[in-house]
């Protein structure tokens, strides 16, 4: 099965580097990796120091860099073209149909579509096994998991028999293009919260915003189902040599902060790191001969356990996050539940959906919800 590596975090930390170093040292090791980036920057070719395709028919395309690496910088103008059909496509369907004779151009600036088209893609390569891993650079990775999730609902109340009194506005589109391609997102949707398949790297600099970024990154993958595998605080100053990192305060504070999640610490680099040379000795300061595809993290993030005949619980991990700020509702088979400005839609598996929700209590870092059969 295709490994995913999303690499997140704040601006200008060196999230593109990070997803570059990483992708070439595990292509290094024999795996057939893709970096994939969904930014328009085009920074990603820069940092492997290659000249983005100008001809329309390669924009978009994976590039090979060497054996068992790809690098691919997604063109939305390119990809939509490929998947538009003449408004009868597949991402036709999942705006909502009847855009026969408007043009893929007319809608490559449809806000999140970025997201979209780069989900089908990871779809595509997980089905077809093209890569062993994909590295993806992902800015905000909730955005992708959210993306999943947003059309699974739109797709499950498409198709509910029964509409509760806050209807979904009727699709004009095919009805099985529009299910097909709503299953494939929806297949994404659980492999990217399968922590043995999906994970997140975290990647920041250390000032003041840093703790509080982390815990809100924390909460919001821990919402999410997302399994958050490792740290790294990049542009550290020295304060001695480097074997003296892992003491670093600035590590120690996080570290304490995450638990048992690894923090690595990488030192401010004198240089620009541009081309494979400086990528791959970048990468032995993140990684120092360990696989870069490692899970340093496999617990769920999210799980159904049965505790009796009809008795059900619902774990979610949801640090740093106050009772207060934690609410629930029921819709029919989803369990819908905000934690402060975070919101999930949680699809009950068929089992525990007849149950009624009978209680929830937040234990240390975990949501625990209860459900049980009413008894008449």
């Amino acid at each position: 099965m295709t490994r995913l590596l999303l690499v997140a975090g704040s601006g200008g930390a060196g999230r593109t580097t990070v997803a570059a170093a990483t992708g070439l040292a595990a292509s290094r090791r024999g795996q057939r990796t893709l970096v994939l980036s969904v930014d328009a920057s085009r920074d990603l070719s820069g940092v492997l120091g290659q000249v983005p395709p100008t001809l329309p028919e390669g924009r978009g395309l994976p590039v090979r860099i060497e054996d068992h690496l790809h690098l691919q910088e997604l063109d939305i103008a390119s990809e939509l073209k490929r998947r538009w059909s003449e408004g009868r496509g597949e991402v036709a369907a999942l705006l909502g149909g009847g855009l026969e004779g408007v043009t893929a151009e007319e809608v490559a600036l449809t806000p999140g579509l970025e997201v979209l088209l780069a989900l089908l893609l990871l779809g595509e390569y997980s089905r077809a096994r093209t890569y062993d891993l994909i590295v993806i650079d992902a800015g905000d990775a909730l955005r992708f998991v959210g993306g999943a999730d947003a059309v699974g609902w739109y797709a499950r109340r498409s198709r509910a028999p029964k509409q509760s009194a806050r209807r979904v506005r009727p699709s004009r589109a095919n009805p099985e293009v529009l299910h097909g391609v709503s299953d494939k997102l929806m297949d994404v949707g659980a492999l990217l919260r399968a922590p043995t398949v999906t994970s997140v790297r975290w990647v920041t600099t250390h000032d003041h915003r840093t703790e509080q970024s982390l815990r809100r990154a924390r909460a919001t993958f821990g919402l999410q189902g997302v399994a958050l595998d490792g740290v790294i605080l990049n542009r550290l100053a020295l304060v001695g040599e480097d074997a003296a990192l892992a003491r670093h305060p600035s590590v120690e504070n996080l570290q304490h902060l995450v638990g048992s999640i690894p923090v690595t610490g990488v030192a401010l680099q004198g240089r620009d790191i541009v081309g494979e040379e400086a990528l791959e000795a970048f990468a032995t300061l993140l990684y120092r001969g360990e696989d870069p595809a490692r899970l340093g993290s496999t617990h769920p993030s999210l799980g159904v356990g049965k505790q009796a005949v009809d008795v059900y619980t619902l774990e979610v991990q949801l640090p740093f996050v106050r009772k207060e700020e934690v609410s629930l509702s029921r819709r029919e088979a989803e369990l819908v539940i905000q934690a402060g400005a975070f919101r999930r839609n949680v699809l009950l598996p068929r089992m525990v959906a007849p149950l009624a929700t009978t209680g929830a209590s937040l234990e240390g870092d975990r949501l625990v919800v209860e459900f049980k059969k009413e008894r008449v």
